[in-house]
C-alpha cells in the first residue's frame, strides 16, 4: 500500500486553533497538544498506582482471546508502569464506521511514536463504551453496492431492541447472520470473501453479547499491533472503580457545577455548547433491566424511568456490593477513563475532543488529571479502480475528498448540451418576460388582471424551467454509464456530504484486500498526523 497526505480543509475552526496552539482554547485544556513540552511533562507524571490490578483486569476481560506475543508483552509493561494512548468506540455493528479503525491506528501509532520520541514504554488501549444503551446508534452499517453505485444500509433488525447497556445484550444469532449476509450480498465475490464470511460467522458464533462480538472482530483485525481491549461496563473493572464511584456519587453538586461553569465558559470564548444533559448526577444506575439516569432532588437520588428513591448512603451501599449496576454518563465516563489509566493522550473523534473543552473544572473537583486531547486521524481510501475513474474524468481525488463531485458532474453534462439550444431557449424566455412586462403595464390600473398576468407569466417561466431541467435530464440518460461512475466517486470518497471513514464498513475493504489489510505486515506504517491521509490499497 502506498499513502500521501492531504490538506482538506473540513472547515472546523477548532481544529485549526488547535493546530495552532490557540492560547484561549488552550486555556480549556491541561496541555498544549502540540508542545513537545506536553508530552514530556505528561510522560513524567507520577502513575496513580492502580498499574498493577488494572493489569490484571484487562489480562482476565481478554482471556478468551487468542491472546498474541505482543499483546502479552504490553500487558506486561503495564503492570510495570507504562504509560498509555488511549480512545474508545461504541460497539457498532461489523465493527461500525472505519473511523473506529482509524481511532485505533492512531492509538497505535501515536504510542509507537512516543514509545521511540522519548525512549520510554508506552502502550496502546482501546476502550470499548459497552456501558453505552443508545441501540439505535450501533444497529446498523453501510454498504457500497458497486452494481447499483449506491449506498445500502444494513441493519440489525429486532423487535425488542435493548433498554440496557449494550454489553448486556445478546443478540439473535440468526438475526446477525441475516444481517451479515445482507452486508455480503451486495459486493462482488472475490477471493477473500470467503474468508472473510467464515471469520465473522465464526464471531457471530462463539461470542454471546454484543460487545464480545464487537470485542473478537477488532481482535481479528488489530491483535498484531499489541492493542489491549477493555469494556467500560466488564464487572471485574467495576470493583477496582468502587473508590472513584463513591466520589462521583458524594461530590455530585460540586461536579456539576464545575462542569455547568466551565460549559458557560466555553460558550462565552465562542465555542458551541457540546453537552446536552439534564442530570445533576452524571451517573446511571441499572434497575429494571433498564440503563436508568440518577438526578438529584430535594435529598433525594431518582431514577430517570422507575422513579425510584435512593439515599445517598443507600446507592453507596450499592456500590459497596454491586458497583456493576453502576455507569458513566457523557461528563463522567472521561474522568473515570483517567482515574484508571495512567494516560500520556486521549485520541477522539471530532466532537470528542470538543466536548473534553468543557470538562477540565470536573476532572480537578475529582482530583484527576486530564491527558493531551488529541483528534484522531483521517483517512481516505483510494482503490485503483477509483484512481482509474478520477483519471478518466481528469478529477482531482482531494478536491472530490473536499467538495463531492456535483461541480465537475455538472460541468461534464454542459460540456454535451447544445450551446445554441440553450441560447435560443435562454432568448426565449427573455422575450417572454418582456412581453409579459408590457402587459402588465397595460393592466396595471386593475388588480385582477394584474394578478392573472402574473399568474399566467409564473405559468410559461416555469415551463422553461422544466424544459430545460429536461433536456439536462436528458443528456444525463444518454451519459448513464458517466453518471454511474460520478455517483460511485461521490459515495465512495464524499458519502453522504462527508468524509469516507464516517459512512464506510471496514468489511467492504477486507472482500476486496483481504482480511489482514488493516495489519502491520500490510498497512503502511504512519506517523501520527492532523492532516488527511489518502492510503491507495
Amino acid at each position: 500500500m502506498d499513502c500521501l497526505t492531504a490538506n482538506i480543509n473540513e472547515h472546523d475552526q477548532f481544529l485549526e486553533k488547535l493546530k495552532e496552539s490557540d492560547a484561549l482554547l488552550n486555556s480549556f485544556y491541561q496541555y498544549d497538544a502540540m508542545s513537545p513540552e506536553s508530552f514530556k511533562q505528561a510522560l513524567n507524571t507520577p502513575n496513580n498506582g492502580r498499574e498493577q490490578e488494572l493489569a490484571s483486569v484487562i489480562s482476565d476481560y481478554m482471556s478468551d482471546l487468542d491472546i498474541t506475543e505482543a499483546q502479552q508483552v504490553n500487558i506486561d509493561k503495564l503492570k510495570q508502569g507504562a504509560k498509555v494512548v488511549i480512545g474508545g468506540q461504541q460497539a457498532g455493528l461489523f465493527g461500525g464506521p472505519l473511523y473506529t479503525f482509524h481511532k485505533i491506528l492512531s492509538i497505535v501509532n501515536l504510542s509507537r511514536q512516543l514509545s521511540e520520541d522519548y525512549a520510554k514504554d508506552v502502550v496502546p488501549v482501546f476502550w470499548i463504551a459497552g456501558e453505552d444503551h443508545d441501540f439505535d446508534e450501533v444497529n446498523h452499517t453501510y454498504v457500497f453496492n458497486t452494481e447499483k453505485a449506491k449506498l445500502h444500509k444494513v441493519k440489525y433488525h429486532t423487535m425488542t431492541p435493548p433498554e440496557s447497556n449494550v454489553s448486556r445484550f445478546v443478540p439473535d444469532k440468526e438475526a446477525m447472520m441475516q444481517a451479515l449476509d445482507d452486508f455480503l450480498v451486495q459486493i462482488p465475490e472475490t477471493m477473500h470473501t470467503n474468508h472473510l464470511r467464515q471469520e465473522m460467522q465464526h464471531i457471530i458464533k462463539n461470542y454471546a453479547s454484543w460487545t464480545e462480538m464487537f470485542k473478537a472482530f477488532l481482535q481479528l483485525v488489530f491483535k498484531e499491533y499489541g492493542v489491549l481491549l477493555l469494556d467500560a461496563q466488564y464487572q471485574p473493572l467495576r470493583r477496582l472503580e468502587q473508590p472513584i464511584l463513591k466520589e462521583m456519587l458524594k461530590q455530585h453538586e460540586a461536579v456539576d457545577q464545575a462542569f455547568r461553569k466551565r460549559q458557560a465558559e466555553t460558550v462565552e470564548a465562542g465555542l458551541s455548547a457540546m453537552i446536552q444533559t439534564d442530570t445533576n448526577v452524571h451517573l446511571f444506575i441499572h434497575e429494571d433491566d433498564m440503563r436508568q439516569l440518577l438526578t438529584f432532588e430535594d435529598g433525594k437520588f431518582y431514577t430517570s424511568k422507575s422513579q425510584t428513591t435512593y439515599t445517598l448512603d443507600e446507592l453507596l451501599e450499592i456500590v459497596e456490593t454491586a458497583p456493576e449496576r453502576f455507569s458513566n454518563n457523557v461528563v463522567t465516563r472521561p474522568i473515570m477513563e483517567e482515574w484508571l489509566f495512567n494516560t500520556v493522550s486521549f485520541v477522539g473523534g471530532p466532537s470528542e475532543i470538543k466536548y473534553w473543552a468543557e470538562l477540565k473544572a470536573a476532572f480537578e473537583t475529582l482530583d484527576v488529571t486530564m491527558p493531551i486531547v488529541l483528534p484522531r486521524m483521517k483517512i481516505t481510501y483510494v482503490t485503483k479502480r477509483i484512481e482509474k475513474l478520477l483519471r478518466r474524468y481528469h478529477l482531482d481525488a482531494e478536491q472530490v475528498i473536499e467538495n463531492g463531485i456535483e461541480e465537475e458532474k455538472d460541468k461534464f453534462i454542459r460540456a454535451r448540451a447544445s450551446e445554441s439550444f440553450l441560447q435560443e431557449l435562454d432568448d426565449l424566455e427573455a422575450r417572454q418576460k418582456a412581453a409579459y412586462e408590457k402587459l402588465a403595464a397595460e393592466v396595471q390600473d386593475n388588480e385582477d388582471n394584474k394578478n392573472l398576468v402574473e399568474k399566467n407569466n409564473q405559468i410559461h417561466q416555469s415551463q422553461y424551467d422544466y424544459l430545460r431541467k429536461r433536456y439536462f435530464i436528458n443528456i444525463e440518460r444518454e451519459n448513464a454509464i458517466s453518471m454511474k461512475h460520478f455517483r460511485e466517486l461521490n459515495e465512495t470518497l464524499h458519502p453522504m456530504g462527508g468524509l469516507q471513514e464516517r459512512i464506510w464498513n471496514a468489511l467492504q475493504f477486507m472482500n476486496e484486500f483481504g482480511t489482514d489489510m488493516f495489519s502491520p505486515s500490510t498497512y503502511p506504517p504512519l506517523r501520527y498526523t492532523l492532516d488527511q491521509i489518502i492510503v491507495k490499497p
